[in-house]
C-alpha cells in the first residue's frame, strides 16, 4: 500500500459547487476480490473483448446514447505493467507551470492529430510527455469514450501494457513527475470516495476521488480509473462465480 502521508493535504484543490454532498462508496469497491491483487492476465483478458463504455458529462450511468459531439479529439493513454505477476498503474504529475489543469494528476494523453487514430495520439504524447518507447507499448483496447466537464473534448481512453522495466524521460514543460503503483491500492480502505454534485437541471451526478497522500484524483482522469476498477472487478466477480 502506497505512503498515504498526505491525510488530505493535497497539492490539488477542489472547487467544488454549492450543494455537494458526500456519497456512500458503492459496495463493490470494499468487496471486490482484486483488494489483494490485479493480475494482467485478467487486464488482457478482459480488454480483448471489452465493448467501450460511453459516458456523457454530467451522467453517471455508462452506455447512454451519443452524439456527434463524442468523436474523439484527445486520445489517453492508460500504461500497466506486471512485476511479481501482478499489475501495476502509471500516473503524471502535470507541470505547475501550464496554463491549465496545472499540478493536476492525469494520464498521458493528448489532441488527436488530423490523420490520426486516438490509440496513435495517445502512443505519441505518452512517448513526448514522458518518453515510453512506442515500440514497447502493446494496445489492449478502448476502455471508455467520455467528454470532459470543463472542456467537453471527447476523450478516448486505451489500456495499455508496458515491458518491465520501465524507463521515462520528462518533458519537464508539461509533466514534473511521473508514478506507478499496483492497481489492488484503488480498493483498499480510505482511498476511493465519491461526491455527488448537483446539476443545472437539478439533477446529480457522481464526481470520483482517490487519495494518493499528497495527490488527490479527481475529474476525468478519476472518472477513468473508477471505470476501469468497476470493469476490471466485474469480470473477477464473474469468474469466481
Amino acid at each position: 500500500m502506497l505512503d498515504r502521508s498526505g491525510n488530505g493535504t493535497y497539492r490539488q484543490s477542489v472547487n467544488r459547487p454549492s450543494g455537494a454532498q458526500p456519497a456512500k462508496t458503492h459496495e463493490w469497491v470494499s468487496r471486490s476480490p482484486l483488494v489483494d491483487g490485479v493480475p494482467i492476465s485478467l487486464i488482457k483478458e478482459v480488454m480483448s473483448s471489452h465493448v467501450p463504455i460511453v459516458l456523457t458529462p454530467g451522467r453517471n450511468s455508462p452506455n447512454l446514447p451519443t452524439g456527434a459531439e463524442l468523436r474523439p479529439k484527445a486520445g489517453i493513454l492508460i500504461p500497466i505493467f506486471e512485476t511479481d505477476g501482478l499489475a501495476n498503474m502509471v500516473l503524471t504529475r502535470r507541470s505547475s507551470s501550464l496554463r491549465t489543469h496545472a499540478g493536476e494528476v492525469a494520464f498521458p494523453g493528448g489532441k488527436v492529430e488530423e490523420g490520426e487514430t486516438a490509440e496513435q495520439a495517445a502512443i505519441r504524447e505518452a512517448y513526448e510527455e514522458i518518453g515510453l518507447d512506442p515500440e514497447s507499448i502493446s494496445i489492449e483496447g478502448r476502455l471508455v469514450s467520455s467528454t470532459t466537464m470543463s472542456s467537453f473534448m471527447s476523450l478516448v481512453a486505451v489500456v495499455a501494457t508496458l515491458p518491465k522495466p520501465v524507463s521515462y524521460r520528462l518533458n519537464s514543460s508539461e509533466v514534473e513527475e511521473v508514478f506507478s503503483f499496483p492497481i489492488s491500492y484503488l480498493f483498499q480502505e480510505g482511498v476511493y470516495s465519491v461526491e455527488l454534485w448537483p446539476l443545472s437541471d437539478r439533477g446529480q451526478f457522481e464526481m470520483h476521488f482517490f487519495d494518493f497522500g499528497d495527490d488527490l484524483v479527481w475529474g476525468a482522469t478519476a472518472r477513468i480509473i473508477f471505470e476501469f476498477m468497476r470493469t476490471m472487478s466485474e469480470a473477477a466477480v464473474a469468474q469466481h462465480k
